[in-house]
């Protein structure tokens, strides 16, 4: 009897420990037609059954879009990743796309992975609509493509490329705004606009949202660059632990096409020294943020260059004096 109640209580434990650990891995099985949504319904999921708690889900390279309403929804399952080809040269349908309407809609996904897919909107320049939850970069990257307002309020993680893709027409409507405050993304930011026009890929960083740069050797960093316009209104964050401190060494932190700084904007830890330029005495050096040129550099320290002048003059009094003997 003891060991058959044993026995019993060991599948029992094997089998709560099959089933407790992790939710179900279920892939959508063909994309989302015109006018349909798989977001919050079980049209193009396993069995049809719509996205739960307790289950991670993914696109599988398919078009999952959010229903044509101008409502707000959130994403019910605990994972959602949205995969494709990588790094994309235009709009494709590897994509979380937005179809609702107006300017009022909240998509909320808690836990949205892109790993080579899209986050698009694919409406008009008159709608726009907010992301929120949390937004994790996989390592083939996160595209980014709007035809009107796209404000990504998730808070972004990884060290992958986020590339801002072609709007299409130049409008300025057509602007993808990040407005997080805790971010902690570290990669790169690159502007992808076609044909050398900078106004076909636009970006805002919102007014007490933030960037971070990891600053290393001279010249190694992640940064923003690209053909495209970014506006900055929020704040850098500069990791200095690993920067370099020879005077001279400089890193191209923002180097898009067309780039500005707002009256909000701010370099964290660093003083406003004006003529738009930002310093950090660390590591023993003078690191220095000039907006004008998007560059981080070390400079010489005005106190030192002031005791080296007080020493030169010195030295040529004592030279005049011995010449004078």
């Amino acid at each position: 009897l003891f060991r058959r109640v044993s026995f019993v209580v060991a599948c029992c434990s094997l089998l709560a420990g099959a089933g407790g650990g992790r939710g179900a891995d279920i892939s959508m099985t063909a994309s989302d037609g015109f006018g349909a949504s798989s977001f919050n319904s079980g049209l193009n999921w396993p069995g049809t059954v719509a996205p739960t708690a307790g289950n991670n889900y993914s696109n599988a390279n398919f078009l999952l879009r959010t229903p044509a309403t101008a409502a707000s929804y959130t994403f019910q399952g605990d994972l959602l990743t949205i995969t494709g080809g990588g790094l994309a040269t235009a709009a494709n349908n590897e994509a979380l796309m937005w179809k609702g309407t107006g300017t009022s809609s909240v998509i909320t996904v808690n836990n949205l992975v892109i790993d080579g897919g899209q986050l698009r909107q694919a409406q008009s320049s008159a709608d726009s609509f907010t992301l929120a939850g949390a937004l994790a970069v996989g390592a083939n990257g996160a595209n980014m493509a709007t035809q009107g307002g796209m404000t990504v309020a998730s808070t972004i993680s990884g060290s992958s490329t986020i590339r801002i893709l072609d709007n299409g027409n130049g409008d300025a409507a057509r602007m993808i705004t990040f407005s997080g405050g805790s971010n902690t993304f570290t990669g790169n930011i690159e502007m992808f606009a076609t044909g050398g026009d900078a106004s076909r890929a636009r970006l805002t960083l919102a007014d007490n949202a933030n960037l971070n740069f990891v600053i290393g050797a001279n010249g190694v960093n992640n940064s923003t660059f690209g053909t495209g316009t970014v506006t900055y209104a929020g704040d850098f964050f500069f990791d200095l632990t690993g920067a370099g401190t020879t005077i001279g060494d400089s890193w191209a932190v923002s180097a898009p096409s067309v780039q500005s700084y707002g009256a909000t904007f701010t370099v964290n830890s660093f003083n406003d020294v004006g003529n738009d330029l930002w310093e950090k005495f660390e590591n023993g050096v003078t690191y220095q943020f000039a907006e004008g040129t998007g560059a981080l550099s070390v400079v010489p320290e005005p106190a030192s260059l002031g005791l080296l002048a007080i020493g030169l003059a010195a030295a040529g009094i004592s030279l005049r004096r011995r010449t004078t003997h």
